[in-house]
């Protein structure tokens, strides 16, 4: 399934691109998008991914507005025309 994914601040001179369309396979999870997306822009791993290899609590991905975190995290399937935005934290004071 085709996706558009947007990207913000630093994420997006990265990608060299506000939004993205990635092609997905029905039922993709966000962990699969994450997978796609550092396969394809390899420099985006170390902002997604921990030492780990699971997403880094450095970045929210929300799927039609609900950041992943509160929904089922990386296993959170994608449904399909989702809003995808894929954002560092940010900190202020």
């Amino acid at each position: 399934m085709p996706t558009r994914v947007g990207f913000h601040a630093t994420l997006r001179s990265i990608v060299g691109a506000k939004h993205v369309e990635v092609d997905l396979a029905d039922g993709a999870t966000v962990g699969d998008l994450v997978a796609h997306l550092v396969a394809r822009w390899p420099e985006l791993g170390e902002s997604l991914l921990d030492a780990s290899g699971a997403l880094s609590r450095r970045v929210h991905v929300y799927v039609d507005g609900r950041s992943s975190r509160w929904l089922d995290g990386e296993m959170t399937v994608l449904p399909a025309n989702a809003t995808i935005d894929v954002i560092p934290a940010v900190a202020g004071g």
